[in-house]
């Protein structure tokens, strides 16, 4: 499946919704920019925002689940690279393989997020992406968590 499709749909829905916000606008900028590091399966902070904003991605927290239960992104499941095999049964139960899948660890340099995503790969999931940000990146802008 292409990620040609999803790309126009967010990008046709940021397009509508900047003639309501101008701050949508902004945001709308910074995801045309990302497009390119988008291709390699990467995501910047303001595709994984527009996304998570839109409703139209579920997010994987790569991280350890003590790490998960302390601080995580708002509705993000738990899928931890080091227990990956004990935890996916329960995910592929609630998480179908067409879902937008938007898997993260803590930020730069933290390979736990791409492990994951290449383990869903192996597992059917096509349409996995990385925000390579991670947790840091995200609390730093002061989007939503939960604890």
């Amino acid at each position: 499946m292409s990620g040609k499709p999803l790309r126009r749909k967010l990008i046709v829905s940021l397009l509508l919704l900047s003639y309501l916000s101008p701050a949508v606008t902004q945001l709308h900028a910074a995801t045309s920019v990302a497009l390119p590091k988008e291709e390699s399966g990467e995501l910047d902070i303001s595709a994984a925002k527009a996304l998570f904003d839109t409703h139209s991605a579920c997010f994987v927290d790569a991280r350890s689940e003590y790490s998960y239960y302390n601080s995580h992104i708002k509705g993000a499941i738990s899928l931890s690279d080091s227990r990956f095999d004990d935890q996916f049964p329960d995910f592929r139960q609630k998480i179908t393989t067409e879902t937008l899948i938007v898997v993260y660890c803590v930020g730069l340099g933290c390979p736990k997020a791409r492990h994951v995503a290449e383990k869903l790969k192996k597992n059917s999931y096509r349409n996995v992406k990385v925000f390579s940000g991670g947790l840091v990146e995200w609390s730093h802008a002061g989007f939503p968590m939960e604890r």
